[in-house]
């Protein structure tokens, strides 16, 4: 401010995009991801090195809008400067949130009540996450100190007795959560577990506003269709690129298109890039694998990055698919699933999307077993859709895309 003798406006469009363009590339880069801070001995580089890519897209922002917008912000020499020492005080600041969760982490646990078999039933569902579990079939407050609980969670087996539900009421005015053992899966591992839900859950529980706000839906529709189109144009160079490589790859089609299920289970035609062989079923539907040999040359790399979706930016304008929703499958396997996994087709009472929370949260898999897990984030999205969430769902599709994450 001194040195420029004028005073920045911070709701300016120059300030807010930057700021925007800053947040975006930090959150795909893992900077609000708690994982990494817990993460104590990578902490400090990956913080800084997320920090300094953040400079690529800031000067490329501030390259187009010209230089002479952002005079009232900083200077050529201060931009620099504000880079690092805001990668420093990140470092810093990190080291602070990582004490403090980390010693939390430690001493908190969550409270299972209930048998055996429900601790076998949701053991899997937590290999990947931080939070300890401890198995009682009964609630002992002697045994069970409230300083070293983060919640309670009853299993839909479990029926307390009234002295039990005393001690249950206290805990919970102490300040201790009580879930069951749905509530407690969507509220910290977000997804719905299929296992433990019945149909009075779906009659009493709130949520699953998109199926009956007319007003989300239009929302939704007019957000898919600017980004389909948006997507088509920015990603033009790529196409071009890809049906050289496709045409040179392999005898046949460029594109691709086969049968799946959308909104309703009706049938429609989505269409990809050709990442196979022309005669890769032969032998009748089957699901594809890691390491395909029916895959052409460079097809793995369209899929890992999906490129090969780009097509389906046509689906998306015609109304057949959202560009965020559940995946879309193919009839065969669909009636497979749903004499297998309870509730498999609610996932069709919206379009299937381009994109998705089930897509973002769990690797691509080629089992019923996947297809339960996938499911399970699904059916979080139906009941707990917003704006928001969709951004949330892009940001990481960005970030499995520029990670390899994909299938």
């Amino acid at each position: 401010i001194y040195r420029l003798n004028t005073v920045p406006n911070f709701i300016s469009f120059e300030y807010i995009g930057l700021s925007i363009i800053i947040l975006t590339t930090l959150f795909i880069g893992g900077a609000y991801n708690s994982s990494l801070v817990v993460n104590r001995p990578k902490l400090p580089l990956n913080t800084f090195f997320i920090v300094l890519s953040a400079t690529l897209p800031s000067l490329l922002f501030i390259y187009i809008l010209g230089p002479l917008k952002f005079t009232a912000l900083f200077g050529r020499g201060l931009f620099p400067l504000a880079i690092i020492s805001f990668g420093v005080l990140s470092v810093l600041n990190r080291y602070v949130i990582n004490n403090i969760f980390h010693n939390k982490k430690n001493n908190k646990t969550v409270l299972l009540l209930g048998d055996e078999r429900s601790l076998t039933r949701i053991e899997g569902l937590l290999l990947n996450s931080s939070i300890k579990l401890k198995l009682s079939p009964k609630f002992n407050t002697i045994e069970t100190p409230p300083d070293t609980l983060t919640a309670i969670v009853l299993s839909p087996e479990h029926k307390p007795d009234n002295a039990e539900q005393q001690a249950l009421i206290k805990y919970r005015l102490a300040g201790i959560a009580v879930y069951s053992l749905s509530d407690f899966f969507e509220n910290f591992l977000y997804l719905i577990p299929v296992q433990a839900i019945s149909n009075d859950w779906f009659i009493r529980s709130e949520g699953f506003t998109m199926l009956h706000n007319s007003a989300s839906r239009r929302a939704k529709r007019t957000t898919d269709i600017f980004s389909a189109i948006l997507l088509f144009l920015l990603t033009l160079p790529i196409t071009l690129i890809t049906i050289c490589l496709i045409r040179i790859s392999s005898p046949g089609p460029i594109f691709f298109s086969q049968t799946r299920l959308g909104k309703h289970g009706s049938e429609f035609k989505v269409y990809k890039f050709r990442t196979m062989q022309t005669n890769a079923e032969t032998g009748g539907a089957q699901w594809a694998s890691t390491n395909d040999s029916r895959v052409i040359a460079g097809g793995h790399f369209l899929r890992k990055t999906r490129i090969d979706e780009i097509p389906q930016c046509w689906n998306i304008l015609k109304g057949e698919m959202s560009f965020i929703g559940p995946r879309p499958e193919r009839p065969e396997f669909t009636q497979m699933l749903n004499k297998e996994i309870p509730y498999y087709d609610l996932r069709h009472v919206v379009k299937p999307g381009l994109t998705g929370w089930a897509q973002v949260k769990y690797p691509y898999g080629a089992s019923t077993e996947d297809s339960l897990r996938k499911l399970q984030y699904d059916l979080y999205y139906i009941k707990n859709y917003s704006l928001l969430l969709d951004l949330n769902i892009v940001l990481r599709t960005i970030k499995v895309i520029l990670l390899r994450g994909g299938r």
